[in-house]
């Protein structure tokens, strides 16, 4: 069956009615992310919302007031699912969420423009593609794509929807010759009695199942954001058409105005100013270190200067990092004292690195009790404990615990 969306991408409303109304419980599938769901699958005469397949995600919309989350097809059938029930024999007013019908027609429609020019003038054939929510990729059977390549492209791209190249839809059966000049790319098993040709103007045949423009004018324009290594011998050439041009240009533009606000400087100036405090931030961090270790070796040797000796030593400094820890733990090292220091992470203050070490009995003692009081994760080595706290909050437990210790001893 060819729906009523395959027969006119650009209908918004459309009228129908109920055949069939089942409950379902098959999850609900959003730009590769699954869904636990529990409603009802309508199935209409025809249908103006378009059912996942061929690489374009489905529809959304209403029928009458009741909310459409999802469309798959099954054989001849589209599956509308819907959290509540509605009666079969209702007529009912579909309603679809043409902003995001749109956007997926632009970049489908991009997609087989794309896919053409590189196969034919470029000779990198699609393997398959997706369509994300933010951006999309074609799969080339190229291990690697040239920066060359890559820019043609999309000039040649966009030089064709500068002409306004016309898009046209040919419906033929399964022995119909033309079948023979057309490509496809994932096309539905299920779609095999009536086929769609989409035709873009003589640049290329491609037999398809989902929705598009019908004119390449529709697109705006195509950017081709960068190529990554996809699959085994495979390249992810990344694209985006027509309104996420736009919506993406704006994004970056705002990020630029709070980057110049920032910097306190014009665009132009910001590599080198970033290049600059990028340096001056190295030769600070360098600084930093030597004066922590520094501090590090004053902590301990005051330490060592105490009398009486102490018989262990607590450190949880605020501005300490693992390498003053372990500069302290070095200065100390053949004293015969139980060490337990620990730091926070900058972005994480309930998450750090802790280290234990001193004499075997008092390690085999407290170390068990103290990892699991601040969810530790590690294991002790030749005597020494060093790894990640989960939860610093414990802090103060850890040292009741090892006061009570060796105040038993």
């Amino acid at each position: 069956m060819v729906f009523k969306c395959q027969e006119d991408s650009f209908l918004k409303e459309f009228t129908s009615k109920v055949v069939k109304c089942e409950p379902t419980n098959e999850p609900v599938v959003e730009y590769g992310k699954t869904s636990p769901f529990e409603g009802f699958q309508v199935t209409l005469e025809n249908t103006i919302l378009f059912p996942a397949g061929g690489g374009q995600p489905h529809d959304l919309g209403w029928l009458n007031s009741t909310e459409v989350v999802q469309v798959l097809r099954k054989g001849d059938e589209a599956l509308h699912f819907t959290k509540d029930p509605i009666a079969v024999g209702t007529v009912v007013d579909q309603k679809i969420n043409w902003e995001r019908r749109f956007d997926h027609m632009q970049q489908h429609s991009g997609q087989h423009l794309l896919s053409a020019i590189l196969e034919k003038e470029h000779n990198l054939p699609t393997t398959s593609w997706w369509l994300g929510s933010d951006e999309c990729y074609v799969e080339l059977d190229s291990v690697k794509v040239s920066n060359d390549v890559i820019k043609a492209t999309e000039k040649r791209c966009n030089q064709l929807i500068t002409d306004a190249v016309p898009v046209n839809v040919k419906f033929c059966k399964a022995n119909d010759p033309d079948l023979n000049e057309a490509h496809t790319r994932g096309l539905p098993k299920d779609c095999m009695e009536t086929i769609r040709i989409i035709c873009i103007g003589t640049i290329d045949e491609n037999m398809c199942c989902g929705t598009h423009v019908s004119n390449l004018s529709q697109l705006q324009m195509i950017k081709l954001i960068g190529a990554e290594p996809g699959k085994k011998g495979k390249t992810n050439l990344k694209f985006l058409v027509g309104n996420r041009v736009t919506k993406t240009f704006q994004q970056m533009l705002d990020r630029e105005k709070a980057v110049t606000g920032l910097l306190k400087n014009e665009p132009s100036k910001h590599e080198e100013l970033i290049q600059k405090l990028q340096k001056n931030l190295k030769v600070a961090n360098k600084n930093l270190q030597t004066v922590l270790l520094d501090l590090a070796q004053y902590e301990a040797d005051k330490i060592k200067r105490t009398q009486p000796k102490p018989k262990y030593v607590i450190m949880f400094k605020k501005e300490a990092t693992p390498e003053f820890n372990r500069a302290v733990i070095k200065g100390l090292e053949g004293e015969g004292m139980f060490m337990f220091l620990a730091s926070e992470e900058p972005d994480k203050p309930k998450e750090g690195q802790i280290i234990i070490q001193g004499p075997e009995e008092h390690c085999n003692a407290l170390g068990d009790k103290i990892t699991e009081l601040l969810k530790g994760k590690g294991a002790f080595k030749n005597g020494k404990f060093q790894g990640k706290a989960g939860d610093l909050t414990a802090m103060n437990k850890c040292k009741k615990l090892i006061e009570e210790y060796f105040n038993n001893l």
